[in-house]
C-alpha cells in the first residue's frame, strides 16, 4: 500500500509584488496559486508585498521622482525592495517563502537567515530573460546599464534559494546557462488556469464533449490585454478571409480589442472582464468556443491558453517561450510566430472541412482538462518542497 506523503512542516507563503488588487497580482497567478495551495495543504497563505498606506510616503515620493526623470523599473531596485522587506520579514519569520517576483533585493538577502526564512522562487522566467523576450514591446525603455545591477542582485537571490522553479523548459535552460546554477536546484512546473477549481465542479461532471460532424462552422476564442503582441490582428484577418470565402467562422474576443477589429463582421468583442465579480460569465464565454488561439510573439508562460484548456477547449498557439510546455498539458497545435493570415485561415478551414479532426482535438482536450489546473501544479510544488 502506498504510504501517504509527508506534510509541509513549516508555514509557507507565496509572495507577489503588484500594485493591483490581490486577484490580479502577477496576472492572477499569485492569488490563484495561493487559493489552491491553502486548500491542498501546501500554503499558509499569500502576501502581496506592494506598499500601501501613508507609512510608505517616502517610497512613493522616490518612485514618483524616478518616473519624472524618465526612468523605468523602479520596483526592481533596492530603493523599492528594501522598505517593503523591512516590514515583511518579521511577518514571515520562520517560514518558507515562495516568491513570484524575480528579485528579493539586497536587504532580504542580508537579513532573511536571521529571521529563519527559507526562500524559493516560482517565476515565469528570469528578469534578464524578460528583458530579452519583451524588448520589442514593454521593456524597450529600461536603462540597460542600470538593469545589469538588477540582474546581479537577482543572481544573488537565486543562489540563496533552496530551489528555483520556473514555468517552462526554455526558462530552465536559460537559468542554467546564464546564471551558473546547478541543474539540481532548477525545477519546471507549468502553471495552472486562473479559475477557481470550486467553480468547475459542475463542468467536470459533464459527459465528454462531442461535436456534430455535419456542422460547418467554427468559433475561435482569444483572451488578451496586449492584442498586438498576442497576434489578434493576424487572427482577425484569418477570420475575415474565411468569411469572404463563404465559411461560417467567428471570433470571440475577451480583453482589449482595437475598434477597427471589433467592428468587423463575425467578431464579438466582450471587452475586459473583471474575474473578481464576473467569473461565471468568463467561464461561460471561454467554454463556448470551439478552439482558442493566441499567436504570441513573446510569452514566458501563457496563462490565457490554460484557461481555454481547463475548460476542455483545444488551442492553436505559437512556438515561443513556455507555450510548448503548456500545450503538452492539453491538446492543440503549435505554429510559427510568423504565421500569415492566409496560412492561419487554411488551418481553421481544415477544422471546418474535416470536422472529425476538430472532434479529436476537442475530445483530447476534454480528457486532459484537469492537467491545466492549479491543483496539478500544487501537487508538483509539494514534491519539490519536500525534497
Amino acid at each position: 500500500m502506498q504510504q501517504p506523503s509527508s506534510p509541509i512542516r513549516r508555514r509557507a507563503y507565496v509572495v507577489g509584488c503588484d500594485f493591483k488588487e490581490d486577484i490580479h497580482v502577477f496576472s492572477g497567478t499569485t492569488y490563484h496559486l495561493a487559493q489552491q495551495g491553502v486548500e491542498d495543504g501546501l500554503l499558509t497563505g499569500m502576501v502581496n508585498l506592494y506598499p500601501r498606506g501613508a507609512r510608505y510616503w517616502q517610497l512613493f515620493a522616490r518612485g514618483g521622482l524616478w518616473k519624472l526623470t524618465g526612468r523605468y523599473g523602479f520596483k526592481y531596485t533596492d530603493w523599492f525592495l528594501g522598505p517593503i522587506w523591512r516590514r515583511a520579514l518579521p511577518i514571515l519569520r520562520d517560514s518558507i517563502v515562495i516568491s513570484n517576483h524575480q528579485l528579493f533585493g539586497s536587504h532580504f538577502l542580508k537579513q532573511h537567515k536571521a529571521f529563519g526564512i527559507e526562500p524559493y522562487c516560482y517565476i515565469d522566467g528570469t528578469f534578464s530573460e524578460y528583458l530579452d523576450n519583451y524588448r520589442l514591446f514593454d521593456t524597450a525603455q529600461f536603462d540597460e546599464r542600470k538593469m545589469r545591477r538588477v540582474v546581479a542582485v537577482e543572481r544573488e537571490g537565486y543562489a540563496s534559494c533552496r530551489s528555483i522553479i520556473v514555468m517552462s523548459k526554455r526558462s530552465a535552460a536559460y537559468l542554467a546557462r546564464h546564471y551558473d546554477l546547478p541543474h539540481r536546484k532548477i525545477h519546471v512546473v507549468p502553471p495552472g488556469a486562473n479559475i477557481p477549481e470550486r467553480l468547475l465542479k459542475a463542468l467536470d461532471c459533464r459527459p465528454e464533449k462531442s461535436r456534430q460532424t455535419d456542422k460547418k462552422s467554427l468559433i475561435v476564442g482569444f483572451i488578451g490585454v496586449f492584442p498586438e503582441r498576442k497576434g489578434l490582428p493576424t487572427i482577425a484577418d484569418a477570420i475575415r478571409l474565411l468569411r469572404v470565402a463563404g465559411y461560417d467562422a467567428r471570433l470571440h474576443v475577451i480583453g482589449k480589442c482595437p475598434p477597427e477589429i471589433a467592428r468587423r463582421d463575425g467578431i464579438i468583442n466582450f471587452g475586459l472582464i473583471d474575474k473578481r465579480v464576473d467569473m461565471d460569465r468568463f467561464i461561460e464565454i471561454v467554454g463556448s468556443v470551439d478552439i482558442g488561439c493566441m499567436l504570441s510573439r513573446a510569452e514566458l508562460a501563457g496563462i490565457a491558453l490554460l484557461e481555454f484548456m481547463r475548460m476542455g477547449v483545444p488551442v492553436i498557439a505559437t512556438d515561443v517561450g513556455g507555450i510548448p510546455d503548456i500545450l503538452e498539458l492539453g491538446a492543440g497545435e503549435l505554429v510559427s510566430p510568423q504565421i500569415s493570415p492566409d496560412d492561419l485561415a487554411q488551418s481553421f478551414a481544415r477544422l471546418i472541412d474535416e470536422p472529425d479532426r476538430l472532434t479529436a482535438l476537442r475530445q483530447a482536450a476534454w480528457r486532459r482538462r484537469r492537467n491545466a489546473s492549479w491543483r496539478r501544479a500544487v501537487g508538483e510544488l509539494k514534491g519539490i518542497l519536500r525534497q
